[in-house]
């Protein structure tokens, strides 16, 4: 009898294993030591963390402190009341469903959104429907944009740091405090009973950068009392456990938690302080094949892209998913989007870090108005370079334009092409790896514009161009894909400026031919001095062209690269076209180059000679099309026959033939 039982309660485990893993099929889920995605197929999640979002954090603003202390600061400038109407505008604004929409088109597979306890439970045994209200958004956008929401509470009760990210001004009183430790684990069951049978609901990562010295079990026995509230309720969605230590150290945390469990930790230059490479995460490795279960770099970022570019291939490498950090900040360089800063919002920045008086509160009004205006998407800049240091699997292998630059024209410095360092640039520079410790390593001087180890600077005189490029060193290097538009001998000469260094530069093909030899820039005596420098003449075919720049001495400040031919001085501007069909029983297309940005008239005249068409239209740089669809100044259509075309742009006509047939 008693081996009847034991053989009926084994026969019963399995058809609950195997009725959990048909299930999980249906969302995201675990398999050993691999996650695979709600459409059974194994995936590696490439994801972009929110933060900033429901958990403020001072630096992505342009200040410091924690979520309360912003908040304090802001009630103490405008009051209670204005302060709650200004929360309201900030979560509407900082992220909306185009943040979402725009994150899946770039390719990104999934977000990362931290959350403050509070938000979704500002007092002990009570919730806020607010707050899952805007989960209940976020999860509605990712659905329609099939991405994965993994939630994550990045604070909890008390605090489970004592940083500032964490809510920590008080220290770490998650866990001193049965309470508080009870109130996280109610959250989550709370979260695991509303989101169980949702197909994007990603996970949850349970508790962000858990820090408690020497207490590997007690960040496991939590997690654990965390993930025994969720399988009350949830027994599909995947859970993100974290190591203690910032999410860095996993002694004490196995084994295994769950069938359906990730381990999940964080990478840092200054968690690391190493270059990044396979010994830096081996020892995760070595405990994913211990336990068995998948591996999920929940955090990393705030590098250059060079370090980017290598921390993501060395996950994918090794199988592990990613959600980088992060999304959204006021006037960055390090992450894919970044908001203006305006002055007005600068004088609060500016009071709350020292640096300034206390502005008034119709000041300070404003200036946070402008703010959250700024945070929406359509007023934010994409940083294309982050973008393609993290999804592109050619920003390691070959140069890629950063922008459409035509020649004959004018080359911002600054507008070299996208790629890894040796490849679109080359700079000493580049990254922030701290292989012997120590603190930040800047690639980037100026912190402008882009985060490759270039060094780019705001101008003080921004009338040629916002930007210049400043450290130059000996050896260092420049690339640029054009668009040369027409064969023609090219006049090349360079903008720049030196305090003392008597610096020089060289131009060279794509075939390391040179095209322009070493030619000395002069001294200016101050970096804000500018002034232009012939190079020489070159031929150029036209065609899709490279040309880099070599610093041959450094020690130049670089703005503007301007390039002529007698073409374009002259004032040509179309210099090619073609009329097709001609004959036509719809529509002729007239296609045509220009050498630059002007305006045409566009005539058509039939065989009387009487104007049945007239139009003013702008010609771009390059390539240009202009579609004729056989219609008079009143809308009506054109009878058959022959007509004559003509294009002006102000310097010679074209004139064509053509037919209308039906």
């Amino acid at each position: 009898m008693l081996e009847y039982i034991k053989r009926s309660n084994y026969k019963l485990f399995v058809s609950i294993v195997f009725l959990a893993s048909i299930i999980n099929a249906q969302y995201l889920h675990v398999v050993g030591k691999d996650v695979f995605g709600n459409d059974g197929k194994k995936i590696i999640l490439k994801g972009m963390g929110l933060g900033g979002w429901l958990v403020p954090e001072g630096y992505m603003l342009g200040t410091w402190g924690s979520p309360t202390s912003i908040r304090n600061r802001i009630v103490e400038l405008i009051g209670e009341d204005s302060t709650k109407i200004f929360y309201e505008k900030f979560e509407k604004n900082y992220v909306a469903e185009e943040d979402i929409v725009q994150l899946a088109e770039w390719g990104f597979n999934s977000v990362r959104l931290p959350f403050h306890y509070k938000t979704l439970s500002p007092v002990y045994g009570s919730y806020d429907e607010k707050g899952f209200t805007i989960i209940d958004s976020v999860l509605s956008w990712c659905s329609r944009s099939n991405i994965y929401l993994i939630l994550d509470m990045h604070v909890a009760p008390g605090s489970q740091s004592g940083d500032e990210n964490a809510d920590g001004d008080e220290g770490a009183k998650l866990w001193d405090s049965e309470e508080n430790q009870e109130w996280a684990v109610d959250i989550w069951g709370e979260i695991a009973r509303r989101y169980s049978s949702e197909r994007w609901m990603g996970g949850y990562d349970l508790l962000n950068e858990p820090v408690l010295f020497n207490g590997g079990r007690q960040v496991r026995n939590l997690q654990r009392r965390m993930r025994n509230r969720i399988r009350k309720y949830d027994l599909n969605h995947t859970l993100f456990v974290n190591g203690n230590m910032w999410s860095r150290a996993f002694e004490g945390l196995g084994p295994a938690l769950d069938e359906n469990m990730v381990w999940a930790f964080h990478y840092y230059s200054w968690m690391v302080f190493n270059r990044v490479n396979q010994n830096t995460i081996q020892y995760l490795i070595n405990f994913r094949n211990l336990t068995n279960r998948p591996l999920w770099l929940g955090e990393a970022g705030e590098n250059s892209n060079e370090w980017f570019m290598e921390v993501t291939n060395l996950m994918e490498k090794n199988d592990i998913g990613w959600a980088w950090w992060n999304y959204k900040k006021i006037g960055t360089i390090t992450g894919p989007v970044s908001s203006p800063s305006d002055s007005v919002y600068q004088e609060i920045t500016r009071y709350w870090n020292g640096d300034g008086g206390k502005p008034s509160t119709e000041t300070a009004q404003l200036g946070l108005n402008n703010m959250v205006e700024n945070l929406k998407l359509e007023n934010c800049e994409i940083k294309k370079g982050v973008i393609a240091s993290l999804l592109d699997d050619n920003y390691g292998m070959k140069n890629l334009p950063f922008k459409e630059l035509f020649i004959p024209g004018k080359i911002d410095i600054v507008d070299y092409d996208l790629g890894a360092n040796g490849l679109a640039y080359f700079d000493f520079d580049y990254i922030d790896n701290r292989p012997n410790g120590g603190g930040l390593k800047t690639w980037n001087n100026g912190w402008a514009y882009r985060n490759d180890g270039v060094d780019i600077q705001v101008s003080s005189d921004s009338k040629l161009s916002k930007y210049h490029v400043s450290h130059t060193e000996s050896g260092e290097f420049l690339k640029y894909t054009i668009n040369v538009l027409k064969n023609d001998t090219y006049d090349f000469s360079i903008i720049s400026s030196s305090e003392q260094a008597e610096a020089s530069i060289a131009l060279y093909n794509k075939q390391n031919q040179l095209i322009i030899s070493e030619k000395k820039l002069p001294i200016t005596q101050d970096y804000d001095l500018w002034v232009e420098t012939p190079l020489g003449e070159a031929e150029l075919e036209k065609g899709i062209k490279e040309i880099r720049l070599s610093i041959i001495r450094g020690g130049a400040n670089l703005k503007l690269l301007k390039i002529s031919s007698n073409s374009s001085r002259n004032g040509e501007i179309i210099f090619s076209h073609k009329v097709y069909p001609n004959p036509t029983s719809s529509t002729s297309n007239v296609a045509f180059e220009s050498l630059s940005e002007n305006y045409i008239k566009v005539r058509v005249y039939n065989l009387k000679g009487q104007l049945v068409w007239s139009d003013n239209a702008r010609a771009s740089v390059g390539n240009n099309i202009y579609q004729f669809n056989y219609m008079d100044r009143f809308g009506k259509k054109l009878s058959n026959g022959i007509y004559f075309l003509t294009i002006d742009d102000g310097k010679k006509m074209i004139k064509e033939k053509i037919t209308l047939v039906k």
